[in-house]
This record gives structure tokens, C-alpha cells and sequence, in this order.
């Protein structure tokens, strides 16, 4: 998974948009090729949509021959700064009329300089003009101002929300209010210790390439370095764990980071924890507390862990089915500092039989799920857990009487 998210975040910071019109050097001499024009949109609803236009049928035919994004890259590429080995900023590519279209994945960060390539394939050229099969190629510079306007974007959360978290504690989940720039986001979030001293090389970065969004882009991943973590790993024989039991820590996010319309925060976010020993233990339902609802209304099922569990995981690992196995529709809540998960169901429960279905993959907050843990040492017998996919517990919603009975 790391590895994946390490190609992605490699993009993250080269996102961009451009609003310069600049002609491709056709002559004008040449009807077939047209002089195109690369026109890079910075509406809101289409930020970073670059569109070159318009091109010869001829053109356009090699265009949409195009199978993979390497192919498209050799014809329109745009990289952060004027390095033109820097890797090309991800996105997709379509040909729309008489227009190449190119939509990246990811939205500009401000102050940044960004470099636009469109080249005309030789192939394309050589059949509109025959005997001059040379590309002809132009090259567009944007830089990315920052819009004027008070700053409003915020941190709301950041998980775990307990004061108390393992040594071994594996990730954290900063949430903000509106979408973020991406690609420098550890030069604004910090870790100190007691004594305001700088904790060194606590996060997976890989020398800050990498940053692990959600889709909007207002949930930041932090992961601590899992090789400090994994006991047969070399940082941690070198290093050692990030976290020490016992002391204090403070997690800082610094309101000078701009957000993806290009504003500062409207003010920096501290996290004040305190580390207590390593989790090295498995999830087990068994240990869970069940709160049955009530037959025939919408009260909430309550399932209470004896410990935190991971926020974005209970999110969407747990769901409720009823008898048939029908997923029940409905919201499901985080509360009591990631201890509590609860579920208003859309309709009234019936007198049947339930299942909490569980994904086995579910984590704590040192990683370790319902399966196996995340830090396994050799010879250790209790690193084994379930192997099915899915754990089920089963419920049912009580009756009148039921209740009735239970409270006497």
C-alpha cells in the first residue's frame, strides 16, 4: 500500500493550473497545421484543465490512437519548475472536438512555478506536411498567485482524539474545513516533545514526496515511519521509535500553510498527547460491549471497544446486515474518543435477527487488525488472529417484554 501511495504522492505537489494563451509556432504557410493554441483554464468548476486547440483532423486521429499516459505525456507535459526530467504531473487526457484536453489529478499549489510542454507528433506532421517528419514543440511557463481574501480555512479535528496513545501509535488524521495544497505539507506540520525540542524524522516522507490525501483533499494521512516502528527493521535499531512512553508530545500545524485557493490558515492547530506502552495485541470482538436497539424504532445499535480504534477505518469497515445478509442503510457515528461506534438506522429495526460485519482489516491505533499484528517478532504465538475477511456478531433488536424483563 505504501507503495503505491509513494508513486501517487510523487505528483501531489505538481498539480497546477494556467490561464496564458500562447500560439505553437505553425507557420503560416501550413493550412493543415493551424497554429494551435494552448489555453490553460483556472475557473473554479475546471482548475487545472489545460486545453490545446484547435488541431487538424490528421492531428487529432494520432491523438486518439494514444493507449497509455506515456504515450499522451510525449505529446502534452507540464512539470513543477523548469527541470524538464522532473516526472509529469498525473492526470487524464481526452479529445474532445477539435480540442486535447488534459485535466490533472490535483489541484495548483500557490507560488508555484509550473512549466507546460505541447509537442505535435512527427507522425501527425510528416502525413500533413509529407517529407518534414520533424515535432515541433512550444513551451508555456505559469506561476500560481494567491488570491486575495481574508483566510478561513481551519483544522477541525485530528485523530486520535485520546489524550493518551500507545509508543507503537502508527498514524494520525489531520481534517480540515475546506480542500488543501498539497506537496509541502511537512514543512507545516511538526512534532515537538517536552521542552519544545524538535522530534527528528518522526513521519514517513521519503524525503518529502510523500503525502497521503483523501479524494477532497481535506484529510491528511500522517504516518509514523513504520521502519522506526518494526522491531527488525534497521531505523529502528538506529532510531528507535518516534514515540517514547511516558512523555509528552505536541503535534503543531502552522497557519502560515495555504490552503488550495491559495490562503494561509486562519490559524495554526496544536494536538497536546501524552504516550503510554506499546500496543502488541490483537482485535477481538469478543471483548466488544453490544446495546441492543429497540424493536420497531430507529434507536441506535452501540458497540463500545475497550480501546480507541482507528477513526477512518471504523468509518467505513463496519457496517450492520440483517438476516439475508442485505446491508441495513443508515449513519453510523464516532464517538468517546474513537471507543464508541453508533448506528441510526434509515428505517425502523425489525424483530430479526442482525450481524455487525466487521472487516477483518480493521485496526487499532498501533496498526495491528483482527488478523495479525502489525509488528511481528519471530516466534511470537500470539500474532496470529482470525482468518476470515469478515467477523460477524450477531444481535437482535429487543422487544417490549425483553426490556422489560432486562430491567427488573
Amino acid at each position: 500500500m505504501i507503495g503505491s501511495f509513494t508513486h501517487a504522492a510523487r505528483f501531489v505537489s505538481a498539480a497546477c493550473a494556467f490561464s496564458i494563451l500562447t500560439s505553437c509556432g505553425a507557420g503560416a504557410d501550413d493550412p493543415a497545421m493551424r497554429e494551435p493554441t494552448i489555453a490553460f483554464i483556472t475557473e473554479t468548476t475546471r482548475l487545472g484543465e489545460v486545453n490545446v486547440y484547435p488541431l487538424s483532423r490528421r492531428v487529432r486521429a494520432e491523438l486518439q490512437s494514444k493507449a497509455s499516459a506515456e504515450s499522451w505525456q510525449r505529446v502534452l507535459t507540464v512539470r513543477v519548475g523548469e527541470d524538464s526530467t522532473a516526472l509529469p504531473l498525473l492526470g487524464t487526457y481526452a479529445v474532445v472536438g477539435d480540442t486535447l484536453r488534459f485535466r490533472p489529478r490535483f489541484p495548483p499549489s500557490p507560488g508555484v512555478t509550473y512549466v507546460a510542454r505541447f509537442v505535435i507528433p512527427s507522425e501527425a506532421k510528416n502525413r500533413d506536411r509529407p517529407g518534414r517528419g520533424v515535432a515541433m514543440a512550444t513551451t508555456t511557463k505559469w506561476r500560481y498567485a494567491p488570491p486575495a481574501g481574508a483566510p478561513s480555512t481551519v483544522v477541525t479535528a485530528v485523530y486520535p482524539t485520546t489524550d493518551v496513545v500507545p509508543m507503537n501509535l502508527l498514524r494520525m488524521y489531520v481534517e480540515f474545513s475546506a480542500p488543501m495544497s498539497s506537496g509541502h505539507a511537512y514543512d507545516f506540520v511538526k512534532l515537538y516533545t517536552e521542552g519544545d525540542s524538535l522530534v527528528e524524522e518522526p513521519f514517513f516522507t521519503a524525503g518529502g514526496m510523500v503525502e497521503l490525501w483523501d479524494p477532497d483533499h481535506t484529510r491528511l494521512t500522517i504516518l509514523f515511519d513504520p521502519g522506526r516502528i518494526k522491531r527488525d527493521l534497521r531505523p529502528h535499531e538506529e532510531m528507535g521509535l518516534p514515540l517514547r512512553t511516558g512523555k509528552r508530545y505536541r503535534l503543531v500545524i502552522d497557519s502560515t500553510w495555504r490552503d488550495a485557493a491559495g490562503r494561509p490558515l486562519a490559524r495554526s492547530f496544536t494536538k497536546q498527547f501524552r504516550v503510554g506502552p506499546q500496543d502488541r495485541a490483537l482485535i477481538r470482538t469478543a471483548t466488544w460491549r453490544i446495546t441492543p436497539p429497540r424493536a420497531g424504532t430507529t434507536d441506535s445499535l452501540v458497540v463500545t471497544f475497550p480501546e480507541p480504534l482507528d477513526r477512518a477505518l471504523l468509518a467505513r469497515l463496519v457496517s450492520v446486515h440483517d438476516s439475508a445478509g442485505v446491508g441495513v442503510d443508515g449513519a453510523p457515528v464516532v464517538t468517546e474518543r474513537e471507543t464508541r461506534w453508533a448506528f441510526a438506522p434509515s428505517q425502523s429495526w425489525g424483530r430479526g435477527a442482525y450481524a455487525l460485519h466487521v472487516d477483518s482489516e480493521l485496526e487499532d491505533l498501533a496498526g495491528n487488525n483482527l488478523k495479525k499484528l502489525f509488528d511481528v517478532a519471530p516466534g511470537d504465538s500470539a500474532a496470529t488472529g482470525v482468518s476470515a475477511s469478515v467477523v460477524r456478531v450477531l444481535f437482535q433488536p429487543l422487544t417490549d417484554s425483553q426490556r422489560g424483563s432486562s430491567s427488573r
